[in-house]
Formats: C-alpha cells, sequence, structure tokens
C-alpha cells in the first residue's frame, strides 16, 4: 500500500502539459497499438491462452482508443511501477522515476501500470475483489476514474503475459494469465 501511494505521488508530478504532442505517441496510437500487438502475437505465440482474453482486450483497447481526447491528455511516463520509482539520496521521502516510455494520453494509463504489479497478492486471494480494491484505491489517490485505470490495467495484464511467453519465460507469463482469467467479464 505505502509503495503504491508513492507510485502514485510520484507519477502525479510527472503529468505535465505538453505544447507540441506530434513527437509523442498518443492514447488513441497506444490504444491501437496494444490491439494490434495483441492480435498479431497470440497466433504467432501458438494461441497461448484463451480467446476471449485476447478479445477482451482488443475490447479495452478500442474503449480506450475511442476515449482518446487531446483536451484531457497530459505528458506520461508510461511505465510507472515501483521498479522505476528511486528514492532521491539525501532526502525522505522523495521519489524520481526513471526509465520513461513517455506518451501524450489519459493519466490512468499509469495508474493501469499499477494495476499488473505485484500479482502474487491478487493471486494469493479474490483476484477480481482485490483488483476492484485496488483500482478504486488507484482512483482515489489520483482522482481518475476507476473504468479507465480497471482496463488499462487488463491490457497491461494479458499483454505482460504474451511478453513472457514471447521471451520463452512461461513460468513467469503464466501468473498474469491466471489473473487475466479471473478478471475477464468482472
Amino acid at each position: 500500500a505505502e509503495q503504491l501511494e508513492i507510485v502514485v505521488r510520484t507519477v502525479q508530478q510527472t503529468w505535465l502539459p505538453v505544447e507540441n504532442p506530434r513527437k509523442l505517441m498518443t492514447g488513441a496510437e497506444k490504444a491501437r497499438w496494444h490491439l494490434d500487438w495483441l492480435e498479431a502475437q497470440w497466433p504467432a505465440l501458438g494461441e497461448p491462452c484463451p480467446r476471449s482474453l485476447i478479445d477482451q482486450g482488443i475490447a479495452f483497447s478500442l474503449a480506450r482508443e475511442a476515449a482518446f481526447d487531446p483536451e484531457a491528455s497530459v505528458l506520461v511516463h508510461g511505465d510507472s511501477h515501483a521498479w522505476n520509482t528511486l528514492v532521491v539520496p539525501g532526502e525522505v521521502d522523495t521519489f524520481k522515476l526513471v526509465d520513461p516510455d513517455g506518451y501524450f494520453m489519459e493519466p490512468a494509463y499509469d495508474m493501469g501500470i499499477s494495476m499488473r504489479e505485484w500479482i502474487d497478492e491478487y493471486l494469493a486471494g479474490d483476484a477480481v475483489a482485490i483488483g476492484r480494491v485496488r483500482a478504486a484505491r488507484l482512483s482515489a489517490l489520483s482522482g481518475l476514474p476507476e473504468t479507465p485505470i480497471w482496463q488499462w490495467g487488463f491490457i497491461e495484464v494479458i499483454s505482460t503475459a504474451l511478453v513472457y511467453t514471447q521471451l520463452g519465460e512461461p513460468t513467469s507469463a503464466a501468473p498474469y494469465y491466471i489473473l487475466a482469467e479471473r478478471w475477464l467479464n468482472a
């Protein structure tokens, strides 16, 4: 819980307006990238999970693509998780983010990254209830609506499963597939 609060507090400092977003991938483009990647990787990797998981990721990607609003978009970090949130040496409770991807999109994307983290917590209990509590907590901490947080979280979970499969790491992929199955239709 403390790490989650630190990540949110730290990433909020990076949500800045962008004067010339043409050089950054937009939220619509990021959603389309996920959609295309899920569609291409599932057969290329030998259909490693039920098609329904890919279909849900695609449906959420379409929803996020349609929801793209340049007026509500900011510079987002794009990979804001605990491993990229480092303490500033010599300062108490001051953190900085490293290794940004940098997109012009809704800040809920950064919250979706936090939805895919600490996966063992989900699998140790009721994954849907724990996920909904985390989405609500991220919403409360960030002031953002839960729905895009949940949708980006699901997209990130199934995408991460496919990345681990692509890397030949089935043991790392398995928990993400399990979580996606539990979150399906939640």
